[in-house]
């Protein structure tokens, strides 16, 4: 079982429109309408280990504990607390959505969303052996439920599947997507079950879940009747940002070795950076005949910590990647990238690779160019960045 741990959502059923619940059971026709439970917040082991995986257990979150089916209306709202909502909607009015086996466990097969037909416009009050029985996509003929991915948050989430249940032997399912808001529908992709009586077929998926819709429907070749199946849960997930490190690197007295027009040229820098580029950075890079130096606030910034050996005083980086735009020879609009690494005192394991460049682009011509390499002489030294950091 790969949930990881589980936290209670309230209030998530006063989202089914009151007046427009109402329950029945395949096994009979009046029955009650079971009252509301706190659904759960399922999160489930993601595949990337940087990135959090979540569960939408439809059942759980909609009727937690019931065994349903419930006629959830046109439309009916999948919050989890944090993240957003799915939206599950038919479209035709003569259909509803549904949603059963709340009270069944998450590896069982008859449960989640399914349709049934309604009389009028009527709320489905039967779900067996009348015009408006169904309580599956499919179970009375051709129907459309569609989810609605594109309020999950946080934004950047990815829907990576899709899990259907009840999918019996020989039986088809159709699904087509949309990745524009509905707008259109990519070509359907029919698929059948695999051989298993009542079996789960999860669907991959792996697309941005802004503006994605997904379409389910029966397969249009069989017979009415069949081709009945639940639609279970959704998986999304969502690779956080990587956390922003803050500190300051200097150098003074550096010298490495670069190659300009095709010769081999000794090149010395002095430096003080910031990783927060708001703040006040200098940059001077020397070389036969040349000189470079940093005339606007850095660029871009990248802080991290590769091999945690940056030395006293202590530092939570010890790589500062950036680009940055300055003059050149007294011609300002050149183009700077940089590495620089701190991995050691008195500086020999300390490395440098930057390119500068005659004009603003990468295509303007390289002015000079130092490959990745150690000092020859010098030191970088990482420090914290106060009071943007704080020591531990």
């Amino acid at each position: 079982m790969f949930v990881s741990r589980n936290r209670l959502i309230t209030g998530c059923t006063a989202l089914l429109v009151a007046g427009v619940l109402a329950a029945c059971s395949d096994q009979s026709p009046s029955a009650v309408a079971p009252s509301p439970q706190s659904p759960s917040f399922t999160e489930i082991t993601p595949l990337d280990a940087t990135s959090v995986s979540t569960l939408w257990d439809f059942a759980d979150i909609l009727i937690s504990g019931q065994p349903g089916p419930v006629d959830a209306g046109p439309s009916v709202v999948v919050p989890q607390t944090d993240l957003g909502a799915i939206v599950a909607f038919t479209t035709l009015t003569s259909q509803h959505v549904t949603v059963k086996g709340g009270d069944l466990p998450l590896d069982e097969t008859e449960r989640g969303l399914g349709i049934c037909q309604t009389v009028g416009g009527a709320t489905c009050t039967v779900f067996a052996g009348t015009g408006d029985q169904g309580d599956e996509v499919g179970d009375t003929g051709p129907g459309t439920l569609i989810l609605n991915f594109d309020g999950v948050q946080p934004t950047g989430s990815i829907v990576t599947s899709i899990s259907l249940g009840s999918v019996q032997d020989g039986e088809g399912y159709v699904y087509s997507i949309s990745t524009d808001c509905g707008m259109s529908f990519g070509t359907p992709i029919e698929a059948t079950g695999d051989g298993s009586n009542n079996s789960i077929v999860d669907i991959p998926i792996n697309l941005p879940a802004a503006c994605l819709q997904i379409k389910f429907e029966k397969d249009g070749t069989s017979q009415i009747g069949k081709d009945d199946y639940t639609i279970r849960s959704a998986t999304t997930e969502f690779t956080p940002a990587p956390e922003l490190l803050q500190g300051r690197m200097t150098g003074g007295g550096v010298k490495a070795t670069g190659t300009a027009g095709g010769s081999e040229v000794p090149v010395t820098l002095g430096l003080t950076l910031h990783c927060d580029i708001t703040l006040s950075n200098n940059l001077e890079v020397n070389w036969t005949g040349h000189q470079w130096h940093l005339t606007k606030p850095i660029t871009t910034a990248s802080c991290s910590n590769q091999d945690n050996d940056a030395p006293p005083p202590a530092s939570p980086i010890d790589t500062f990647e950036g680009t940055a735009f300055g003059s050149l020879d007294g011609v300002g609009g050149s183009l700077i990238t940089f590495n620089f690494q701190d991995h050691g005192e008195p500086g020999s394991g300390d490395m440098i690779e930057l390119t500068i460049y005659n004009g603003g682009t990468t295509s303007s011509g390289v002015a000079l160019q130092v490959p990745l390499q150690n000092l020859n002489i010098g030191n970088f030294q990482m420090h914290f960045d106060q009071p943007h950091g704080q020591k531990p």
